[in-house]
């Protein structure tokens, strides 16, 4: 059953016989989420924290094995707040988790040949599997039609493409992105002045770029409350998210 205003909803039978009806709206999780990671998972504090050190591990390999170096953080924004709370539990409802968006680490070249970027993929899911994340894999956009690909990513390949992203996915929801920007696959000259940035901004063109995130973190103030309206949820099959 789907309404907007409802969310998602369950029926269910109880050991006695009798039906209920659980809201997913209700739900204190996130969809796609386990809820036990997220009990065993950190804080968000915790969380960046923990992220920003796996990240300053992955730039001081990559500049080992690659020469790369990195730029000062962007656009000197020391008053960019990574976190957001109680987001949408994408079934109708708000959660009781903190999504984490930080701002991401650029380097001041990018590597230019295709097994130079794969090489600082390889080394990027070196240092992340120390933390429990998955290795780094590039999103390839198969739906995607050659014109979209050529006018959003520059080719019709990862390996000719201007832009080549990905993510690999950690513990209770959290995540690592990155993206290469290449301008010299830019054989056509159209992103040069796309990703043209304003005087001063201390942001990279050409670069290598991480970022760490979660979809979902349990806060300590709101531990025992997701503990509480987990219990209607157990043992139940979470339904397909709303479309937003």
């Amino acid at each position: 059953m789907i309404s907007q205003a409802v969310g998602r909803v369950t029926v269910v039978t109880d050991a006695d016989g009798e039906e209920r009806t659980v809201y997913w709206r209700e739900y204190p999780g996130v969809a796609g989420v386990d809820p036990q990671q997220v009990l065993q998972g950190p804080a968000p504090e915790e969380g960046q924290a923990a992220g920003q050190d796996m990240i300053a591990e992955v730039r001081a390999a990559l500049t080992t094995e690659l020469g790369l170096e990195w730029a000062p953080p962007t656009d000197g924004r020391d008053d960019f707040d990574p976190f957001v709370h109680r987001i949408q539990n994408y079934f109708g409802g708000e959660s009781l988790l903190t999504a984490v968006n930080s701002l991401p680490s650029q380097s001041t070249s990018v590597p230019r040949d295709w097994a130079d970027k794969l090489r600082a993929l390889e080394i990027v899911g070196t240092v992340i599997a120390r933390y429990g994340y998955s290795a780094p894999v590039i999103h390839t956009f198969d739906q995607w039609t050659d014109e979209q690909r050529m006018s959003d990513l520059g080719g019709l390949t990862p390996e000719t493409q201007v832009i080549v992203s990905g993510m690999a996915e950690g513990p209770a929801g959290q995540w690592l992105s990155f993206t290469f920007v290449d301008l010299s696959q830019d054989t056509a000259g159209h992103f040069d002045e796309r990703l043209a940035l304003p005087s001063g901004s201390g942001r990279q063109v050409d670069t290598f770029s991480l970022s760490y995130g979660a979809n979902g973190l349990l806060r300590d103030a709101d531990r025992d409350e997701f503990t509480e309206r987990l219990e209607p949820f157990a043992g139940l099959t979470p339904p397909a998210p709303l479309e937003t």
